[in-house]
């Protein structure tokens, strides 16, 4: 008995597994800050691809992760609005483990890795063929800034960029 209960811990580590079934080595750890300001339902505007385009995003809470919920539309100044990309990714939020995953509507999943502060949020993503990162920066209460950038031969290219709101109550 001795035997399979030592034996156990040291199979889910080796395969990976022990931190999300047994998370006692991470226990004394706390999330991230900014992934408590960054929580709520937000609306913002900004350009995407040097087009005007409204954005939308909600970060939920779950113990030790974050889920992101996103979307984003080319917006003209007649009100049209044409929907270009619909999203959402889950992050742990323990400094520990600085990575998400992101899942999105065309069809492409990002693997994201982390660092932040207690206002801003950096998420250095990779997917096939491009690499980039997202920085979420909180600069009020109601507030935040986000900047989209790719990676190209020339060095950093800004693809978008947003100034949100907290989004009012339903």
């Amino acid at each position: 008995m001795v035997r399979s209960t030592l034996l156990c811990p040291i199979a889910l580590a080796a395969v990976g597994i022990a931190p999300w079934i047994a998370p006692s080595s991470l226990a004394a750890q706390t999330t991230t800050p900014v992934f408590d300001r960054l929580a709520g339902q937000w609306q913002g505007e900004g350009t995407l691809m040097g087009r005007s385009a409204a954005f939308t995003m909600t970060w939920t809470r779950h113990g030790d992760l974050a889920v992101l919920t996103f979307g984003n539309a080319f917006a003209d100044s007649a009100g049209q609005v044409t929907p270009v990309l619909d999203a959402a990714a889950v992050y742990r939020t323990l400094a520990a483990t600085p990575e998400a995953v992101w899942l999105d509507s065309r069809g492409v999943r990002i693997e994201i890795d982390w660092q932040a502060t207690d206002s801003t949020l950096v998420a250095d993503w990779t997917a096939p063929g491009e690499t980039g990162r997202t920085t979420y920066s909180v600069v009020g209460p109601d507030v935040i800034e986000v900047m989209d950038e790719v990676r190209t031969d020339e060095g950093w290219r800004t693809f978008a960029t947003a100034r949100y709101g907290r989004a009012p109550a339903p």
